[in-house]
């Protein structure tokens, strides 16, 4: 129990971020980018390997042979006088060699697999950066919803200071008798419901800083203030040209690109089975299992081609290739067009957003005027505690709106950006 006391005397750690702040942590934290500069990483390791198919091939062979009896070669009498046997092998021997085998021809495979090699790499710089794009984005939009639920938080703690505010109106009055109890009792009531609105929004900004911190993997027992955000929004967007920005810039078209370049390399791996390789060996060998061969050890030095393919499965190998390569070149096709579909989808957005943003802005004037009428009308006994309660919702509700258009503008606007592949 007393360590339970302990830690709770701590305070959570509290600090200030940015929006910038939050992005760069996330480029370096995201475990998502983290496997994604792996797979760059793994490439890389796979070009290294891939140039040792260049190098030389080493080997060495021992082996140890005991035979149960001693091998003889019996020649009968005839080719000579008399009956003559002799030792065929030891009946204990050794073998060692030890050289190495190079080949000078494989059909030219070696640099088709390094090229794969090397657009694999390319292909995963490419997605690691269509990657990023997104997780920017992910971030951006998670920090836009704590700064949207703080907003809401701080818009009912403006709220509850005003209904208290009216609550103590109203009592001066009851006492002066200028109004009934059941005004009183209406307006804690209204209270109670404040509060209960603000703790959820409490509850809201909570989650959505946690969502925040998984973003950019931080510890959750942590805390943040987030910071107030400029952003400027241009006024006048043309569709077509951001059509063109998103298919010159969206690195998944790239990585596409690069994996069709891929397949057209491996067609010719296949077609390369019916060429023939040709190879050089020079090797050191040692061996006593002959009892008569002299000198027991020896050097050699072999050049030899071979050439074997099984009937024309190569050349079927290489027709399931093509197809994989037209297949990718209409998946790169289908992907350029539902990017273009973003596109338009996220403009759209951004359009609507720009008028919900301006309505809420009109709400937002009337509201509060009709507020402030309706204040000066009770404080003159001309309006009745409903229509008080009644004006500060709709100045409360139009509040919310307003801040929560405000923030989805931006997000479609990063929405936007996503789609397009970087800055507008």
């Amino acid at each position: 129990m007393k360590k339970l006391v302990i830690i709770a005397l701590f305070p959570v750690v509290s600090y200030g971020m940015s929006i910038d702040e939050a992005v760069e942590k996330a480029v370096n934290n995201n475990l998502s980018l983290k496997q994604y500069r792996l797979n760059i990483k793994k490439a890389e390791y796979q070009i290294k390997e891939d140039f040792n198919l260049f190098m030389p091939e080493l080997f060495t062979n021992f082996r140890f042979t005991t035979m149960k009896d001693t091998p003889y070669q019996n020649l009968p009498a005839g080719i000579l006088p008399f009956p003559f046997s002799f030792k065929q092998t030891e009946k204990d021997f050794r073998y060692f060699d030890i050289g190495i085998n190079y080949y000078l021809f494989t059909g030219f495979s070696r640099f088709e697999k390094l090229k794969i090699s090397k657009y694999e790499k390319k292909a995963s710089k490419e997605l690691y950066l269509e990657e990023l794009n997104k997780i920017k984005t992910e971030v951006k939009k998670a920090y836009i919803d704590v700064l949207m639920a703080s907003s809401v938080v701080h818009i009912y703690k403006k709220q509850l200071e005003a209904v208290e505010k009216h609550l103590y109106r109203v009592k001066e009055f009851y006492k002066q008798g200028l109004v009934a109890k059941i005004d009183i009792l209406q307006t804690k009531v209204k209270l109670s419901q404040i509060k209960r609105d603000l703790r959820k929004a409490e509850g809201d900004l909570k989650v959505a800083k946690a969502r925040l911190k998984n973003l950019i993997n931080e510890s959750m027992d942590t805390d943040f203030q987030p910071e107030p955000l400029s952003l400027e929004i241009p006024e006048n967007l043309n569709l077509p040209e951001l059509y063109k920005k998103a298919l010159i810039n969206r690195h998944l078209i790239k990585a596409v690109d690069i994996k069709s370049k891929q397949l057209k390399k491996v067609e010719k791996i296949e077609l390369s089975e019916f060429y023939p390789k040709i190879y050089a060996q020079a090797k050191y060998f040692y061996t006593n299992e002959y009892p008569y061969l002299d000198p027991k050890e020896n050097y050699a030095l072999t050049v030899g081609i071979t050439w074997q393919f099984q009937s024309l499965k190569p050349y079927y190998s290489f027709l399931k290739q093509k197809i994989e390569h037209r297949k990718t070149r209409l998946k790169l096709e289908q992907i350029k067009n539902d990017i273009k579909l973003q596109v338009k989808a996220s403009y759209e957005r951004f359009l609507t957003a720009k008028e919900n943003l301006k309505v809420a802005q009109d709400s937002l004037s009337e509201a509060e005027e009709y507020y402030r009428l309706t204040v000066e009308q009770f404080k003159n006994q001309l309006a009745s505690t409903t229509d008080v309660l009644d004006a500060e919702s709709m100045l409360t509700s139009a509040k919310k709106g307003r801040e929560i258009s405000y923030y989805q503008l931006l997000k479609a606007y990063f929405d936007l950006q996503e789609a397009v592949g970087g800055g507008i």
